[in-house]
């Protein structure tokens, strides 16, 4: 006979709200980064960025997420070049001039994730579970890095004028 254990799945729950808790402020980091974006420079609409949370497919979206959302942070830092008499009027355009932001670290979260999720499907031995263990490490700090930059260009955005 089996008994059901009242701790059975406590454990599980926990870890549950400990991923999908700072997912869901992670996502909405992306929202209001696109939605501080003008609708003209905008690659994606802001709400395509929930996608993400549907298994399987969040894993792959993820790239097309990072990507449009450089590009978008992109075309808006730009976008204000036409107002001066060096094309750059927008405080942020001339450090910026040429680069996707936050594309990079980006792309390095979202391509160590995968594989850190793909090398758990293996059989592991010692020393891969260790080799697995960094990868998965390395891709939660990029992750946490892409997460800080994408917050200051949020910050960086809202102050220029014509995004207020």
């Amino acid at each position: 006979m089996d008994k059901h254990n009242p701790g059975d799945g406590f454990f599980e729950i926990i870890l549950l709200f400990a991923i999908l808790i700072p997912a869901i402020f992670f996502l909405l980091s992306q929202f209001n980064t696109l939605k501080v974006v003008r609708l003209e420079n905008r690659v994606m609409r802001p709400g395509l960025v929930w996608l993400q949370l549907i298994p399987a497919f969040g894993q792959i979206w993820q790239f097309f997420v990072v990507t449009r959302i450089a590009d978008s942070i992109r075309k808006e830092i730009l976008s204000g070049q036409d107002d001066s008499i060096l094309g750059i009027s927008n405080p942020i355009a001339a450090e910026e001039l040429g680069k996707r932001p936050t594309f990079a670290i980006g792309i390095t979260y979202c391509s160590l994730n995968i594989t850190g999720i793909i090398l758990n499907f293996f059989n592991l031995n010692q020393s891969q579970i260790i080799f697995a263990g960094l990868i998965s490490l390395s891709g939660i700090i990029c992750w946490v890095s892409y997460w800080v930059y994408l917050v200051r260009y949020k910050h960086k955005l809202s102050r220029v004028p014509h995004n207020r």
